[in-house]
């Protein structure tokens, strides 16, 4: 990803004098540096009705990522302070040093013929795919009706196509009209558990895929410890480890589900960038005075770029590291 967008940066950089100041803190936690009302409104204009759709996602995508990130530090800090090691340090740092503890006590503190246990209930996050075809819409200047919204997990509305799993409901000629769990290969209403995809112009379709990974919510986890199979031998040890995991696991998983959604949306996002690599050139000479401006925002983007995958990376991780710790196994 980093590649794809380090080409727009020659472009901006020659440009980005002349950029107004751009909003917001940055870093983990803190606001987004891609403003895309900085350069006026630019959702009214047919040439960068789009482009602000794009910007206006990065923007959401930017916070979104800091914001997973800043859980991430967050759960892996209170395990920490339940194991009794230090807390300071950017987020990779302090949740190695948490899961290494972690992993640590386990292994001292139990005696044991089978691994133990932590079993939990995975977050469902969910969609709804009004939300999504009100993106592609105002992107595309369409109507919601018109939109194409496809489910890759479950479409508890109705799928309106071919469902690639099992339908509640047969529509005959192998199309389902109720609902899919599976993949529902044409247009899916009501809500879907799972990834939201759309079928529209590269730049609305990021952006809404963007926006809609984003915003996705995910239920709470159930975690539990299973230590029937095993002897402690150490029970300050063991308490610690438990009481850990209880702290940090149900938010991990919640954020490594999510981080596992926006990392997909960031495929198409990156493509699109990829194109406004190449058209920049041109749409920018089209903007006249503003063309700085969004040289400016595009430029934003770009700083943004290698820092949100670093986030998506670290929260993916991260999960994926605390739960082979602790034995983790969905039920």
């Amino acid at each position: 990803m980093r590649s794809s967008f380090t080409l727009l940066a020659g472009v901006c950089v020659v440009l980005l004098t002349g950029c107004p100041p751009q909003k917001g803190a940055g870093g983990p936690g803190g606001g987004s540096q891609i403003d895309p009302g900085a350069c006026g409104d630019l959702s009214t204009d047919k040439v960068t009705r789009k482009l602000h759709a794009f910007l206006a996602a990065s923007a959401d995508l930017d916070r979104a990522t800091a914001e997973l990130e800043t859980s991430v530090h967050d759960a892996c800090v209170r395990m920490a302070v339940e194991l009794g090691v230090a807390t300071d340090g950017d987020t990779r740092t302090v949740c190695k040093r948490a899961t290494d503890e972690l992993q640590a006590n386990l292994q001292v503190s139990v005696s044991q013929e089978q691994r133990l246990v932590t079993r939990y209930v995975p977050p469902v996050c969910t969609s709804q795919i009004e939300f999504t075809a009100g993106l592609v819409a105002e992107c595309e200047a369409s109507v919601a009706a018109d939109v194409s919204v496809r489910c890759e997990g479950t479409c508890s509305g109705t799928c309106n196509g071919a469902c690639a799993g099992s339908c509640a409901a047969s529509g005959g000629d192998g199309q389902c009209a109720g609902a899919c769990n599976g993949t529902c290969n044409g247009s899916c209403s009501g809500s879907c558990e799972g990834y939201a995809s759309v079928d529209a112009s590269a730049e609305c379709r990021a952006s809404a895929e963007i926006q809609t990974s984003v915003h996705t919510e995910c239920s709470e986890p159930q975690v539990e410890v299973v230590s029937e199979t095993v002897t402690v031998v150490d029970d300050s040890k063991f308490q610690r480890a438990t009481a850990a995991i209880k702290a940090g696991m149900p938010t991990l998983l919640k954020v490594g589900a999510r981080a596992e959604l926006v990392g997909k949306a960031l495929v198409n996002w990156v493509a699109t960038g990829a194109g406004l690599v190449k058209s920049s050139g041109q749409l920018i000479g089209n903007l006249g005075e503003r063309g700085v401006c969004v040289a400016g925002q595009l430029a934003a983007t770009v700083a943004a770029a290698a820092q949100i995958e670093a986030r998506i990376e670290v929260s993916i991780e991260v999960s994926a590291s605390v739960q082979a710790s602790a034995g983790g196994q969905a039920r």
